[in-house]
């Protein structure tokens, strides 16, 4: 049985691993256009307007970590998520980095207004 020392370590190495795989714009991309449905590799490529080797080399490194699945389609490989519940954890970051732009946005308006005070 393993100590719970190295479970914990064992989950937050897993954690990392997945948070570097979607530390990527591309494969970020990739994510949302599987969101509403399972996509082929010429699908995405048209959506993103992308080179088909750029978008096939993410997909294969999603496919690797565990995140999307491929299902054979005639000559096409269907994409899809395994973990839907991936995309509810991008909207997070995303509604945080929009918090974080408003509040950016509201220090900058507070600057400005400072300098217009001193003038």
């Amino acid at each position: 049985m393993i100590s719970k020392e190295k479970y914990d370590d064992r989950i937050y190495n897993m954690h990392a691993e997945m948070c570097k795989m979607l530390s990527h714009p591309t494969r970020l991309r990739i994510l949302e256009q599987l969101k509403e449905k399972e996509r082929t590799v010429s699908e995405i490529v048209e959506t993103l307007d992308m080179n088909q080797s750029t978008v096939s080399q993410h997909l294969s490194e999603l496919k690797k970590s565990g995140l999307v699945k491929a299902e054979r389609d005639g000559a096409n490989m269907r994409y899809d998520l395994v973990y839907p519940k991936i995309i509810d954890a991008c909207e997070i970051v995303r509604e945080i980095l929009f918090e974080e732009l408003s509040r950016d946005q509201d220090l900058l308006k507070m600057g400005k207004g400072d300098k217009d005070g001193e003038k």
